[in-house]
């Protein structure tokens, strides 16, 4: 059943990431020497060591500090975690009123969008570990880029076997 719900602000054009995701305190730039990417792919680690990666201005896959997954953007659609679901927010003027249009996701839509995550994850991870990720730029609290791309890869090797969805879309979980 869809609900529509006020948008209470205005949409943005895509922010710099590095500059100004400061959230995001040890953050990188990547470009892959492939061209798998047309754009950079950013990712960034919260303080708590929450997770989110920017694929240019989607797909963007953000996760909560239990490591499952709680926000994106992707296909023009905003999708957020609900109950351990996906519920799709929409988009739409009406009578010059900016609108979200709600809708929960069924288990053949969130099994597929699960695929192109971890699609996406396990790529970044394989062109990491083969040498073809070019770092742009950094903002590290400690340590080095490299460090922190290898924090990544990581991260990715870990949990995007079984990637759970979240209750809440917030950061906290």
């Amino acid at each position: 059943m869809n609900q529509e719900m006020p948008l209470a602000k205005q949409q943005h054009d895509k922010e710099d990431i590095l500059r100004e995701a400061t959230a995001l305190v040890n953050r990188i730039e990547l470009r892959s020497t492939d061209g798998s990417w047309k754009s950079t792919v950013h990712v960034g680690f919260r303080r708590d060591q929450s997770i989110a990666f920017f694929f240019g201005a989607e797909p963007v896959y953000q996760f909560n500090v239990q490591h499952q997954f709680r926000r994106a953007y992707f296909n023009g659609l905003l999708l957020k975690a609900e109950n351990g679901k996906i519920v799709q927010l929409r988009r739409q003027r009406e009578a010059g009123q900016l609108m979200l249009l709600r809708k929960q996701w069924n288990s053949h839509q969130q099994e597929e969008f699960l695929r192109v995550l971890q699609h996406d994850l396990v790529h970044l991870k394989d062109l990491g570990q083969s040498g073809m990720l070019e770092i742009c730029g950094t903002v590290v609290e400690g340590g080095t880029a490299e460090e922190l791309l290898s924090s990544i890869l990581d991260w990715i090797e870990v949990h995007v076997v079984d990637i759970q969805i979240a209750n809440v879309p917030n950061v906290a979980g």
